[in-house]
């Protein structure tokens, strides 16, 4: 996650930008992106609900017109029921054709007086006009006196007769025309039931007009801007709250053909958005199944998502205001924390030329308060150290002129030993001879002309002359050997000085010491893998070699300096991998094992390189 923020900052030029326009940055992505998502979140998912809604009301209100529609409808039929089950009208049209003129002239008589009355007898408050067609009548036409009752010859060619299905009972016939008006015209076959066979007599039709449905889809329509009509199978428009729509055919819109090309089951609602004269619309229809008609609502989408728009206004005020509370806020932060940096900043420009009286002055109780706290410490200790260094180096130089002043001069030490020397040839004292010829050769070796860095050969005779010293001392208490080492290494490898005189002196003073009896200390030296070791074994008391180790690693202590001085300097030379180690001595089943590690060099280049890659290390 840290490397995708990386290397999002660095594409982004982050990096380049100051704490202060980060800070600023962050604060703002912080607060703008979960107030983003959650009002587009929140505003997808009112869309969603408010969309359904919308789609579920204009669904409700087509089912509303549908059922409406069909109750009309149902009203028709029964108002031609009514008329149909009328005592007087079923004996007329179920007795014989008269077979005289004035026969024919009562009952079409007859006839029409029931038909002129018949909106009494129908739906209260409804204007139906009814058509009654004879069958075998063709005497009507020569009484043209009836405005209601006709031959059946005069529609027998009529496509909206030769449509009607041979075993409908009561038929929608659809859009029509009377007296200059629309109107839906419904038809209904009549049979003589008083009579023994039922004969087919005659069609009976009711025209109304279609402003009485218009009324009816003007409640339903979903906005004040929606359009709501039915068409028929043809796609001519059937009813429609605005009469000039009345009589249209839509079929060769392009959203009527879009409803053509999907499959619609009769009775299901359905819907989509298509834009109509440049303006996007929701076409939503449903086809009648008793009829083939379609409900179609079109209404202008900008309506009905009034609500969605107020919300959406509402989520940009809301937003812009989070916007500006966050930058308000960004710019507090970004300037609590921006203007202590600078002024340690500013504190650490003149500590740099030098300066160290500038003290930053900070009185809020919080972070940037303990940072300065200790800064403005570690300036006065800085400033303390530089003045005590000073006087330090003065001191230090003087006390150098001083002791060059009483330095001994070596060579006058080394012609005094010569002199003892020859006094105890002369007095014929071989012992005092070769212990001065031994401290002679210890103080050379010791010397070394002020090198630190030696070949292995000296160190070894330094040691083998502080052995012998110390065998005058403690006689028959003490024996030594130096195992043969490999002449290339004690020739050419180069080690630290006085490293292993430390660990044989502590071998004595601790092991040999204290033990009963003689005790012996070996040295041996090899090497393997690039590395000499120098191993020093006793078999005095011992100790334990763990506690041994820690001390060498224990800086506050005072216990083993000399060793741990040692211990250091290998590690100054040559690295922390190389250095003294303490094991049981378990050759010799008593004591202690002291070994030392130097890498095998021969060059003084060679000792510098590898300091220099342990300090770069």
């Amino acid at each position: 996650m840290k490397k995708l923020f990386d290397t999002l900052s660095k594409t982004l030029f982050l990096y380049n930008f100051s704490i202060r326009s980060r800070l600023i940055l962050y604060f703002l992505f912080l607060v703008l992106l979960p107030t983003t998502i959650i009002s587009i979140t929140v505003y997808n998912k009112s869309a969603d609900i408010i969309t359904r809604n919308v789609n579920t009301s204009i669904e409700n209100n087509l089912n509303l017109v549908q059922d409406n529609l069909a109750q009309r409808f149902e009203s028709a039929n029964n108002s031609m029921v009514s008329l149909y089950l009328n005592t007087e009208f079923a004996d007329l049209i179920s007795s014989n054709r008269p077979t005289d003129s004035t026969g024919i002239i009562n009952e079409l008589a007859a006839l029409n007086k029931m038909l002129e009355n018949f909106p009494a007898n129908g739906t209260p408050g409804s204007s139906f006009v009814p058509m009654l067609y004879m069958l075998n009548r063709p005497e009507y036409t020569q009484y043209n006196f009836s405005r209601r009752v006709f031959n059946i010859d005069q529609i027998s060619l009529k496509p909206w007769y030769l449509g009607i299905p041979a075993r409908s009972d009561f038929t929608v016939v659809g859009l029509s025309s009377l007296d200059s008006r629309f109107t839906l015209k419904f038809a209904k076959r009549l049979f003589g039931i008083r009579h023994a066979q039922l004969p087919y007599v005659g069609l009976l039709t009711i025209d109304i007009p279609v402003t009485e449905f218009g009324t009816l889809l003007e409640h339903y329509k979903p906005t004040t801007g929606s359009r709501i009509y039915i068409a028929d199978q043809t796609g001519t428009i059937a009813i429609s709250p605005e009469e000039t729509l009345i009589g249209q055919n839509i079929s060769t819109q392009d959203y009527y053909g879009k409803m053509a090309a999907e499959p619609a089951d009769p009775g299901i609602f359905h819907s989509f958005h298509h834009v109509i004269q440049g303006e996007n619309m929701l076409v939503s229809y449903k086809k009648i199944k008793a009829t083939g008609w379609t409900i179609l609502s079109i209404s202008p989408i900008s309506e009905l998502n009034g609500e969605l728009a107020s919300f959406r206004r509402v989520m940009y005020v809301v937003i812009g205001i989070c916007m500006l509370v966050s930058l308000m806020m960004a710019l507090l932060l970004s300037e609590n924390i921006s203007a202590p940096i600078r002024k340690f900043i500013q504190s650490m420009s003149h500590a740099e030329s030098g300066n160290f009286n500038i003290i930053i002055r900070y009185r809020r109780k919080d972070e940037f308060s303990y940072l300065f706290n200790r800064y403005n410490k570690l300036l006065q200790q800085i400033k303390a150290l530089i003045d005590k260094l000073y006087v330090t180096e003065l001191r230090k130089k003087e006390a150098e002129l001083k002791t060059l002043q009483a330095q001994i001069n070596p060579h006058f030490l080394y012609n005094t030993l010569d002199s003892i020397n020859w006094l105890a040839i002369n007095h014929d004292v071989p012992e005092i001879s070769h212990m001065v010829t031994s401290l002679s050769d210890f103080f050379r070796y010791s010397l070394s002309k002020g090198r630190n860095i030696i070949p292995l050969r000296d160190e070894l005779k330094q040691v083998e002359s502080y052995l012998e010293i110390q065998q005058f001392r403690f006689q028959d208490k003490l024996a030594y050997e130096l195992e043969k080492a490999d002449p290339r290494l004690l020739e050419e490898c180069l080690v630290v000085k006085l490293s292993i005189q430390p660990l044989v002196e502590n071998a004595i003073i601790h092991g040999i010491q204290q033990r009963r009896g003689k005790g012996t200390i070996r040295i041996r030296v090899d090497s393997s893998h690039d590395v000499l070791c120098i191993s020093v074994f006793d078999d005095g008391v011992g100790a334990d070699p763990e506690r041994l180790n820690l001390l060498l690693t224990d800086q506050q202590g005072n216990q083993s300096y000399g060793i741990r001085n040692v211990h250091m300097r290998i590690q100054q030379f040559f690295g922390e991998s190389y250095g003294i180690r303490y094991y049981a001595n378990t050759e010799d089943q008593a004591g202690l094992l002291a070994m030392i590690r130097f890498p095998v060099v021969t060059t003084w280049d060679e000792v510098i390189e590898d300091v220099d890659d342990d300090h770069s290390g």
